[in-house]
């Protein structure tokens, strides 16, 4: 459920750029800087043990490292997403954030001249045009600058990182042991022993890494499983609950009373477009990536609202 996102740099060394329209994107890891843009629809992100509904207009910053994941709350959540490999730009290297909330630390004027920034550098992007990468990678600089000088910042020893490394892959072994194991009967313990720790210790564990006990984590990844299930196959009611690892049917029915306010035969007779899988969803995530052309079309539409408006913070 959990995977390590190796994040691609496809034409402009250390930058990734994309609209993304999203129903869920299951707990994830990368090693770069992200900036998320809410467009229109909120969106529930998990993030160090909370959850934060992030509403349209807000963006939200996530440090190298720091494992997040989303969903949407309503309809699905169309966002402009920055990713920065911290390699590129070397003085935000072993930098962590304390919050991910930017505009808690800007003033008005800042936070417009972030979105109106964005909107620019995504047309450089796009367009490419003679020189694009210096014109791109300077206002990425001023980005950083502006995020960095302002919000809370730590910078972290070698040693730290490394840290912080150890505890990310161990995640990443206790993510893919509940994915691979999620079926069957399956106990924290067995995970214990294959990590020589003690039960208590990555009980705690979980709890802080993932923000929920690892019942409540194998119950939802167990949700989950059954959603795609049910969006991808005909398979009869008790053949999702069992296949998705519910010993119980009527805990199974609970999910579903409590996440959707209706019996799993109720949620399976509502239209295909209002479920929550995406055409291609698969069960790690359920989300539509853009062609240049259709993100050309999005783009235009935050332009009528923040083109260059010639902003200056100088």
């Amino acid at each position: 459920m959990a995977t390590l996102e190796i994040v691609q740099h496809p034409h402009l060394g250390g930058v990734h750029l994309f609209f993304n329209t999203l129903d869920h994107r299951s707990l994830h890891i990368h090693l770069d800087w992200e900036l998320v843009w809410v467009l229109d629809q909120p969106l529930l992100v998990s993030c160090g043990g909370q959850e934060h509904r992030v509403e349209p207009g807000e963006l939200v910053l996530f440090s190298p490292g720091q494992p997040h994941e989303f969903h949407k709350v309503e309809g699905s959540c169309t966002f402009l997403c920055l990713q920065l490999d911290p390699a590129a730009f070397p003085a935000a290297q072993r930098v962590y954030v304390e919050t991910i909330f930017p505009a808690a630390h800007l003033s008005k004027a800042e936070t417009a001249w972030l979105k109106t920034s964005l909107v620019a550098l995504f047309r450089r992007y796009l367009q490419r045009p003679p020189f694009y990468q210096l014109d791109c990678l300077g206002r990425i600089n001023q980005i950083l600058y502006l995020l960095l000088t302002r919000m809370p910042v730590r910078q972290v020893t070698e040693q730290e990182a490394a840290e912080r490394e150890r505890r990310s892959a161990r995640l990443m072994r206790l993510v893919a042991f509940v994915q691979e194991n999620f079926a069957h009967k399956i106990r924290l313990s067995d995970f214990a022993r294959q990590e020589r720790r003690s039960l208590s210790y990555l009980s705690h564990f979980a709890r802080e890494m993932l923000g929920h006990s690892f019942q409540e984590y194998v119950a939802t990844v167990r949700f989950h499983h059954a959603c795609h299930l049910m969006a991808t196959t005909n398979k009869g009611m008790l053949a999702v609950c069992m296949e998705s690892g519910f010993s119980d049917y009527r805990y199974f029915s609970r999910m579903f009373q409590t996440h959707f306010g209706m019996t799993p035969e109720a949620y399976r007779r509502r239209p295909k477009s209002s479920q929550a899988a995406q055409p291609h969803p698969t069960l790690d995530s359920a989300e539509r990536f853009y062609s240049p052309e259709g993100s050309l079309q999005l783009l235009e539409r935050l332009e009528q609202r923040y083109g260059d408006k010639k902003a200056s913070l100088v």
